[in-house]
């Protein structure tokens, strides 16, 4: 419960530059940090985008080697070629360009650049109820700059997702946090009209399970609340059109305040199903979170109607009584889904109904679940949502 007691850890990003006209700057951001050597990470499908060429005329000499071979969750192996690259090229400044997948490859090459040796020995351990173990990462790590194309808000944050063998697992150290965000709405119009809704659902999904997390507190609840107010308004309308500056502009804040509000009071069931999802199938995360994100509201409902009442405030929903606008924002979450076009079950998404019941007790080794504001005390309680959603 939020109150005057609280830690609040800032998320280490030392610079957000917003507008349109932003990537222009990149040379200056480069210099600023020292860098003379850039390494650009982007995707297949951005790199087909005229964003590639855009940000390697902004860098000029400066842009010493292109890994144009990022992968979806960023496994192991795609991280170990681009840290191979980096080496050859001599690179002393990492740029990634694109979404979270590219995002956190730049976290995980800047790791490996820093500490050798293999990316799992670093991830986090969490042992039920409440134990997490969090692998020391000491060396200075080189630095990096996000371009976001996407609205899932990995670019505020100093962890990352990293998959492996068929597991997801998250390596963390406030070193890792992008020195600086590049915010123009030109970079995220790049995004397919899927992806823009599904990553603004997955930043969503952060603002909502932070305001009613268990370790909430007065400073998320001021970025997450505004978040959700400007999602609901501005993101089905930058869906509909890519050439919306002003929307593209105010759900890109959205995200900064998503990804900078979540990271100080964890997540909840939600997170903890779309992480398990996110390891074992290899369905978008981003959509995983979209679809998943009311089935878990409406689970919680009966002990966050506080926190709904005031996120149907943000939105501006109405209702006849408190009871029916608190039970109103799951169902407003889902038709923004709806509306948007994106998958409403998890077999939409090549999930098997067989495999339900290990996803369930895979959810409750995920230490989001030590967060949610109501007990999960087994795997039958993740179970109920997962049925629902499937």
């Amino acid at each position: 419960m939020a109150g005057t007691s609280f830690t609040f850890n800032n998320p280490h990003v030392e610079r957000v530059i917003s507008g349109p006209g932003s990537l222009g700057k990149l040379a200056e951001e480069v210099e600023r940090l020292d860098g003379t050597r850039a390494l650009v990470l982007i995707s297949p499908s951005v790199a087909k985008t005229f964003l590639l060429d855009k940000v390697k005329t902004a860098l000029g000499s400066k842009c010493a080697a292109v890994f144009d071979q990022v992968k979806p969750h960023s496994p192991t192996d795609s991280i170990e070629t681009a840290v191979a690259l980096a080496r050859d090229s001599k690179i002393d400044v990492l740029i990634s360009v694109g979404g979270g997948s590219a995002i956190d490859t730049g976290k995980g090459v800047a790791a490996l650049l820093a500490e050798g040796g293999a990316l799992p020995r670093f991830g986090v351990r969490f042992t039920p109820p409440n134990k997490k173990e969090v692998p020391p990462m000491p060396a200075p790590k080189i630095p990096h700059i996000a371009i976001p194309t996407t609205l899932s808000g990995g670019e505020y944050s100093y962890s990352a997702g990293i998959t492996e063998g068929g597991k997801k697992f998250i390596v963390a150290d406030p070193k890792l946090a992008p020195k600086v965000v590049l915010l123009d709405p030109l970079a995220v119009a790049t995004a397919p009209g899927r992806l823009l809704a599904a990553s603004g659902m997955n930043s969503l999904a952060h603002c909502v399970e932070a305001v009613y997390s268990t370790e909430t507190q007065p400073l998320t609840e001021a970025y997450c609340l505004t978040g959700i107010g400007l999602l609901a308004r501005y993101l089905p309308r930058a869906v509909a059109d890519s050439s919306d500056l002003e929307a593209l502009s105010h759900v890109q804040v959205a995200a900064c305040l998503s990804g900078m509000g979540v990271y100080s009071a964890w997540t909840g069931i939600h997170h903890a199903i779309v992480h398990v999802i996110g390891g074992r199938y290899k369905a978008p995360h981003a959509e995983i979170h979209a679809l998943m994100l009311p089935y878990g509201m409406r689970w919680n409902l009966d002990v966050v109607e506080r926190q709904y009442l005031r996120m149907a405030r943000e939105i501006g929903i109405e209702a006849a009584s408190e009871k029916e606008l608190a039970a109103a924002v799951p169902e407003y979450v889902y038709g923004m889904n709806q509306k948007m076009g994106l998958p409403l079950k998890l077999r939409d998404l090549g999930v098997p109904r067989d495999g339900l019941k290990q996803l369930s007790v895979d959810t409750l080794g995920d230490y989001s679940i030590h967060t949610n504001p109501k007990p999960v005390q087994s795997a039958e309680q993740v179970l109920e949502v997962l049925e629902a959603a499937w």
